[in-house]
């Protein structure tokens, strides 16, 4: 653990160098932002009212990334900041890269892009130790190296058309992945990018895989007149370890994907929670910026060698 706490050390001293913010934000919250594919932990606050006597319980969430109060912040001024911090998320496979408590580290740095954040996460990572130089590639170059689709080509249209354009290639190109009935573009093109992209990225140098199509729903800005999103991944040792955006601004189009998670959060999720109005309706604009959600533990995985997760954290919950 002495390994472990010297790495966190010389994150604190990366950005405080930098004079980004060191922020402390809560961990529980009454209304989280709405996030389809998360799953979150519910716990009650039992409390007293001194009039009234004792409260009905009210139900509080654990938050699975520090990113709406950090944007908060973000909007009154704060300038560039950090946080690491906890994070929680529920109903994830158990296994050796995955705690259902973890640490995570975010940053968001004003006036700057995904590629300024691509830059900045170098440094930090020659910082930590890291001495092998990144490798560039983009999702295009990945798709047609290891699944030979043209990706752009399959991306102009609407959802739907996209989505038959991709299960075409699937056929033409003899993917060993079945094209289920109705299926949406995104759950497709997820599976095929998790079974024959995903295990081919290199382990022997830290990728950042870029240009990730704007179909994706996320909250990163469209690079203008193209079909790529302002975002990049991290991957150490052939895991996801980070996820930058260069982060939208628009209010309307912030209040729109985040409508449409909340919707698709009421279908599909197993722990409801109330919607967060200030989210649906963001007050203030965000400053031009870029943000990196990265995980902590696997950073230090990558960085002292070991298989698992559970060898880097003191006390796994599995």
């Amino acid at each position: 653990m002495r390994a472990r706490a010297e790495i966190v050390r010389r994150i604190r001293a990366f950005f405080d160098h930098r004079g980004y913010l060191a922020a402390e934000t809560p961990q529980l919250t009454r209304t989280p932002i709405p996030e389809a594919h998360i799953e979150l932990f519910a716990t009650d606050l039992i409390g007293t009212d001194r009039a009234a006597g004792i409260a009905e319980p009210e139900r509080l969430f654990l938050l699975p990334s520090p990113e709406y109060h950090l944007k908060q912040l973000l909007a009154q001024g704060s300038g560039s900041l950090y946080e690491i911090t906890h994070s929680f998320r529920n109903a994830e496979s158990r296994g050796p890269h995955h705690n259902p408590e973890f640490t995570m580290l975010e940053y968001y740095t004003v006036e700057a892009d995904a590629r300024d954040s691509m830059e900045i996460t170098t440094s930090l990572l020659e910082a930590v130790g890291e001495n092998v130089p990144p490798l560039e590639l983009t999702m295009q170059e990945a798709w047609e190296r290891w699944t030979g689709v043209d990706l752009e080509a399959t991306l102009s249209g609407e959802e739907g058309e996209i989505g038959r354009r991709l299960a075409r290639e699937v056929e033409r190109r003899n993917l060993s992945v079945v094209v289920r009935p109705d299926e949406e573009w995104e759950d497709l093109f997820q599976r095929i990018f998790l079974s024959h992209v995903e295990p081919e990225i290199p382990r022997d140098r830290p990728v950042f895989l870029t240009q990730y199509p704007a179909a994706i729903p996320t909250l990163a800005r469209t690079v203008p007149d193209t079909p790529w999103s302002d975002r990049w991944e991290l991957y150490l040792s052939g895991l996801e370890v980070a996820n930058c955006f260069g982060e939208e601004r628009d209010p309307r189009r912030i209040a729109a994907f985040a409508e449409t998670q909340a919707r698709k959060k009421d279908e599909t999720c197993r722990v409801g929670h109330p919607r967060d109005k200030e989210f649906l309706q963001p007050p203030s604009v965000l400053p031009r910026c870029s943000g990196v959600a990265l995980g902590v533990d696997r950073l230090v995985m990558h960085l002292l060698g070991e298989e698992t997760i559970q060898r880097v954290i003191s006390f796994p919950l599995f």
